[in-house]
């Protein structure tokens, strides 16, 4: 029985190769066509653009293996059932709710290699690729010293950074401003700065000095807001964006925000369609098998990768409606982004169950 599992799984895998690959080569072009747009602006040349393609890459994975797995079981099990391996396998008594396991324990294979690429792979690429990207702007003035902290200016602010934390946040931050003849009139000291949108920080156990009169003067303070902390190319150039984030990144910054009494809906979108690819990608594996159950001699193989594609990039429309719907209408996110998943697997299931072989 278990050489017979193997066998389902690894004719599935043969499937989602060339169809992931394929949708993979699809959108790096249309990738590297957008990024060859800033070529000869600063120093961003054509070997930066090709790194920026392949840096991405695993962000692009991470969204299109849903689909894939889709297209993937229809080309790998419907090549099985064009050779009436699927029938022979039916006759030795494996059932249909069998195969099907099969399927979701490959498919839960899937879901580990997403989550291993969500927490460790794709916020690493995508920060490099956001260094490259930012050699396109020729306002980006960011320099280290011996220290490795980063220095930049802001109209009459000098700011130090120490250390750039991974989720969205800076650490030991000291911001310096000067009156117009030079003279130091303010220190603020923050233990971190997190990024809340645009160009808005928000400062986390701040020291304020104030120089008034041959004076110090201070304050503490648990959080203060600031603006223009850094540019948006600056930003650009430092901070992850928000699809690139880890899960658990995304919730601390969701936990920072919240005790801060600060919106967090943004955050809960983005953390919630990527939780939501989980569910996707079983629901998809398993949609495959009721689109190749029944009589599979009238239905080629390219009808199979046409209803299969028509489908997928269905069910990404409608993954991406109701990220925008939740955003827009200020409904609950984990409501709207979970509920196309969900619904699918169990049309997947209840087909599985009621089609003939």
């Amino acid at each position: 029985m278990l050489r017979i599992d193997r066998y389902i799984m690894t004719q599935f895998v043969i499937g989602i190769i060339p169809a992931l690959l394929l949708l993979l080569a699809l959108f790096s072009f249309m990738t590297l066509a957008e990024e060859l747009e800033d070529v000869g602006k600063g120093s961003f040349t054509l070997p930066d653009a090709l790194m920026v393609v392949i840096l991405t890459s695993p962000k692009r994975i991470v969204e299109l293996l849903p689909v894939t797995t889709l297209l993937g079981g229809l080309l790998g099990l419907g090549a099985m059932a064009n050779h009436r391996e699927l029938i022979a396998i039916r006759t030795v008594g494996i059932s249909k709710q069998r195969i099907g396991q099969t399927v979701a324990v490959l498919a839960m294979f899937l879901c580990v290699f997403i989550t291993a690429l969500q927490f460790f792979v794709v916020p690493e690429f995508e920060h490099q690729a956001a260094t490259l990207r930012a050699q396109a702007s020729e306002n980006v003035d960011l320099s280290t010293g011996t220290s490795k902290a980063i220095w930049t200016r802001n109209d009459q602010h000098f700011i130090r950074i120490k250390k750039l934390k991974s989720e969205r946040t800076l650490a030991d931050v000291e911001i310096y401003t000067t009156d117009e003849k030079g003279r130091l009139t303010q220190l603020i000291q923050a233990s971190s700065a997190l990024y809340v949108e645009q160009e808005n920080w928000l400062l986390i156990d701040v020291l304020e000095s104030r120089f008034e009169g041959g004076q110090v003067i201070e304050t503490t303070r648990e959080s203060m807001p600031w603006s223009a902390l850094l540019s948006a190319e600056q930003a650009d150039a430092l901070i992850l964006p928000l699809e690139a984030l880890a899960p658990n990144d995304l919730l601390k910054t969701i936990s920072n925000l919240r005790q801060n009494q600060l919106d967090t809906h943004r955050y809960e979108i983005v953390l919630w369609q990527q939780v939501s690819l989980l569910p996707s990608l079983l629901a998809m594996a398993l949609m495959s098998l009721p689109l190749l159950l029944g009589s599979v001699r009238t239905v080629s193989a390219s009808q199979r990768a046409l209803t299969g594609g028509l489908i997928g990039i269905g069910f990404y429309l409608l993954q991406q409606l109701s990220g925008h719907l939740a955003g827009i209408l200020g409904m609950d996110p984990s409501l709207l982004i979970l509920t196309p998943p969900f619904v699918l697997l169990i049309i997947a299931i209840a087909a599985i169950r009621h089609q003939k072989l």
